[in-house]
């Protein structure tokens, strides 16, 4: 078990083992070039870190730093490779985890490219909005590193969809109140209310 605020993984480091978040929260960040941290995510357990850095014998791609208390598992390189060798269920499930984050990564990066910030905000926010609560972990500038944008312009963002009644904003949370104009302003289907 470590605290929150431990470094669970230094970016630049060699990535010589897969460490698994078996619970708590971690937060992914690089340093920019003027020194400042970017948030790039929030990772909730479970989940595992840097699997391509580990395949290709590379550095940590970011620095990971628990947000709360978190129990985490390092298992070394080379028992991964061995895992995945010797059982092909494994190697399958790995091929499919890292299809999504590629499939991830490319919607994030054309979203940033094609898309205003407004409807980037809608489709973060309609993506995690399944109990109507979506959690601010990393606050507004981390939702903003997220998704290509500045702190201040995904303020702008939310506080206009606060102010159509589309959502109220909380202290550390939004709370979806109109799911289906918010799917509209992402240009993705409504979520179903059955589910």
């Amino acid at each position: 078990m470590r605290g929150a605020g431990q470094v669970l993984c230094t970016e630049g480091d060699p990535a010589e083992q897969l460490i698994v978040l078996l619970d708590g929260r971690v937060r992914a960040g690089r340093v920019s070039a003027e020194g400042k941290e970017v948030v790039l995510a929030v990772e909730e357990a479970p989940v595992a870190f840097d699997k391509t850095a580990l395949l290709v014998d590379g550095p940590h791609r970011a620095t990971r730093t628990a947000m709360t208390a978190v129990e985490v598992a390092y298992l070394p390189r080379s028992a991964v490779l061995e895992l995945l060798a010797a059982e092909p269920s494994v190697a399958a499930r790995l091929l499919r985890t890292l299809a999504a984050t590629v499939r991830d990564l490319d919607e994030r990066l054309t979203d940033a490219a094609v898309r205003d910030v407004p409807s980037r905000v809608a489709t973060w926010l309609v993506r995690r909005s399944a109990t109507g609560r979506v959690p601010l972990h990393a606050g507004q500038a981390g939702l903003g590193a997220e998704i290509g944008a500045t702190r201040v312009s995904v303020n702008r963002a939310l506080r206009g969809f606060e102010r159509r009644g589309l959502i109220e904003i909380r202290a550390g949370e939004v709370v979806v109140l109109d799911p289906r104009a918010l799917a509209r302003l992402a240009a993705l289907p409504a979520p179903d209310p059955a589910t």
